[in-house]
């Protein structure tokens, strides 16, 4: 009887995250980071893998054309917000504020958009350095 009343569950995580915008804050300019969030008004909550402290605001996909791109696995996020942090900390106050950050070093989605982030501020230094 195993299996006669069971729902067919199909992963499909997206192929492809398009990233329209993004900004690399230093450590010591993360308040000004949250402080964007909340005056938002959205809720406040940090992800954190692959040394990368992010926060991202995906587009909903309440257009046909961005709701097609979705359902073939392409997520739009209208920007990105990050710093690098080393090492994972469950939160960090900020501005007397104890925003948590989420480890999502094991969620593959999130960690190749952090591994990505990363590589692009190495990018940023090589060039600040070498010029």
């Amino acid at each position: 009887m195993a299996g006669k009343n069971r729902i067919k569950i199909i992963y499909h995580p997206p192929k492809e995250i398009v990233i329209l915008d993004y900004f690399q804050f230093s450590k010591d300019n993360l308040n000004q980071m949250f402080a964007r969030v909340i005056h938002s008004g959205l809720p406040v909550v940090a992800y954190w893998a692959e040394g990368v402290l992010f926060i991202h605001f995906p587009l909903t996909p309440d257009t046909n054309d961005l709701m097609d791109n979705y359902l073939r696995g392409r997520i739009y996020w209208s920007s990105v917000h990050f710093a690098l942090m080393p090492k994972y900390s469950p939160s960090i106050k900020v501005s007397g504020l104890e925003i948590p950050v989420v480890d999502v070093s094991e969620h593959p989605v999130m960690r190749e958009a952090a591994r990505w982030l990363r590589e692009q501020a190495e990018k940023k230094k090589k060039t600040n350095t070498s010029s």
